[in-house]
């Protein structure tokens, strides 16, 4: 009986064997997506991303030199991350180790607007999460350059007889200290190193430090006419130098000589003629002399100013003085008069 039942079986297995060999092909079962997995299936998440930094900010512009600094607010950071962007295109990323604060791009293009991105970085096994970027912009400056400066105080046109100005210059292409001259009427004077303190010029100019600044003392000529005052910083590597400013000041004096007289005998008068050399006469008054120029008498009063220099003036003597008498004319301001050189009948 039992030999009857395993036969039985045995045929059930075969027919079953055979019927699943004619049927189509069944799909695999992914075990990993049953309800019930098995345990190397099970596949971890990345860890939290760690707090993003803030206080991004450059505490270093140069040329091809950018330092950025940050404060760290997580203490779960594996890492910052820095991001480049030239003109909208990622051209960089960099890294630094966990608890750094500050990181320097000794590559940044010169002459170029660069945005930097930072952020925390937290990575183990399982994957890396990262913090939102913080975000600051620069502007790297060109190379060569020019120097560059500003006054901040300049006595140069007062009333009294010396000058002061100061002021700062600085060369990008260098972060030390460079020359500045004073140049009085064209003519070098002084000539030193502008490397004293300047508050808030690497706060305007981070990287290159507030020692930048100038001064300069000078004692005003006193020529009469018009003199300039001006400070030039010296230039560093390529380029030329830079006037940084200019002041004007004037000296007061007599008015100019007239010059070129002529002397004319119209029967009843003496008509003395001259060319005018003065721009800031009052007026001008004809003198006469009839003792070999030993003494002068003014003849009538004061003619008016003639307007500009290089003009022919004239004034008249109506006496009849006698031969050999000699006239001169006297341009006059509020500083004094000067005489002509004499011409005689």
């Amino acid at each position: 009986m039992k030999r009857a039942l395993a036969l039985t079986a045995a045929a059930a297995l075969t027919g079953l064997s055979s019927l699943l060999a004619t049927a189509a092909p069944a799909s695999a079962m992914n075990p990993c997506d049953s309800d019930n997995p098995p345990d190397y299936c099970f596949q971890e998440l990345p860890p939290p991303a760690p707090a993003a930094p803030t206080s991004l900010r450059a505490t270093s512009v140069l040329q091809t030199s950018v330092t950025v600094a940050w404060v760290d607010q997580s203490s779960t950071e594996t890492a910052f991350i820095i991001r480049r962007v030239v003109g909208s295109t990622t051209t960089s990323y960099f890294s630094t180790p966990a608890n750094t604060t500050s990181f320097t791009d000794t590559t940044a293009p010169a002459g170029s607007y660069i945005e930097y991105y930072v952020s925390a970085q937290r990575c183990d096994d399982a994957g890396c999460s990262s913090s939102s970027s913080v975000r600051v912009a620069v502007y790297t400056y060109q190379q060569p350059a020019y120097p560059i400066g500003q006054l901040s105080s300049d006595t140069v046109s007062g009333t009294t007889s010396y000058y002061y100005v100061a002021g700062w210059a600085l060369d990008f292409d260098t972060v030390d200290p460079i020359q500045v001259s004073l140049v009085a009427d064209g003519v070098v004077t002084q000539t030193k190193t502008a490397n004293t303190a300047y508050a808030g010029l690497n706060a305007r100019y981070p990287g290159y430090g507030d020692n930048h600044g100038f001064s300069f003392n000078g004692v005003k000529s006193t020529v009469k006419g018009t003199h300039t005052v001006c400070v030039r910083a010296i230039n560093v590597g390529g380029g030329t130098d830079t006037t940084v400013t200019c002041s004007s000041y004037v000296v007061p004096g007599a008015p100019s000589a007239a010059t070129n007289l002529t002397l004319t005998n119209t029967g009843t008068s003496m008509v003395i003629g001259f060319t005018d050399n003065a721009n800031d006469e009052t007026g001008y008054v004809l003198q006469r002399s009839t003792d070999a120029q030993a003494s002068w008498l003014s003849v009538g009063s004061q003619y008016p100013a003639i307007s500009g220099t290089g003009s022919r003036g004239s004034a008249t003597d109506y006496s009849s003085p006698p031969a050999g008498t000699c006239y001169r004319i006297l341009m006059v301001n509020s500083s004094g008069n000067t005489p002509s050189a004499a011409i005689c009948s």
